[in-house]
């Protein structure tokens, strides 16, 4: 409970990082904004790292080579995701136009996503193929599962973020009423 607890609380921070940043006015104070994020981030890393490797009883070794394999397909993923959120954007700017939407537009917009999407499956299928030759199979799909289970938590936490709501009006992300402080 306590390393949910503490992850939890390390995302929340890295979602909310940015608009803190955003906030600060001077060179100097971004500078410090900046450095003090990076050594958040590479806390909640190494704190990530740390339940990864415990709920997953990875070996050292393991460990290593995961680490690897993420960082050599975090790039092309996020650069995917970023494709499907254009197309999506896209798409939608287009609908909300109505007639007057350009359907060669929209047409585009949906060859471009479907195609950012089978991309997508093709690079968790490397992505799986290059963990299979140090990972076994239940091992894998917990990292699937909190993968999945991280993202999750992160988009809600962008939603509620995005949606304006007061912070003592929110509640917690697994569900549960926000405890006074």
């Amino acid at each position: 409970m306590r390393i949910r607890t503490f992850t939890l609380a390390a995302i929340i921070t890295l979602v909310a990082t940015p608009s803190v940043h955003a906030q600060q006015s001077s060179a100097a104070d971004s500078s410090r904004s900046d450095t003090a994020r990076a050594n958040l981030q590479a806390r909640v890393r190494q704190r990530v790292a740390t339940v990864v490797k415990q709920r997953l009883a990875l070996t050292d070794d393991q460990m290593r080579q995961l680490t690897a394999v993420n960082a050599n397909y975090e790039g092309r993923r996020r650069a995917l995701v970023m494709q499907e959120r254009d197309a999506r954007t896209a798409i939608r700017a287009e609908l909300q136009r109505g007639s007057a939407g350009d359907q060669k537009r929209v047409e585009t917009a949906l060859s471009d996503l479907f195609r950012t999407q089978r991309a997508r499956i093709d690079l968790a299928e490397q992505e799986q193929r290059d963990l299979a030759r140090f990972l076994q199979p239940s091992q894998r799909a917990g990292y699937l599962a909190l993968q999945e289970q991280v993202r999750r938590r992160v988009d809600q936490m962008r939603q509620r973020r995005g949606a304006g709501s007061p912070p003592e009006r929110r509640s917690r992300p697994d569900g549960g009423p926000r405890k006074p402080r």
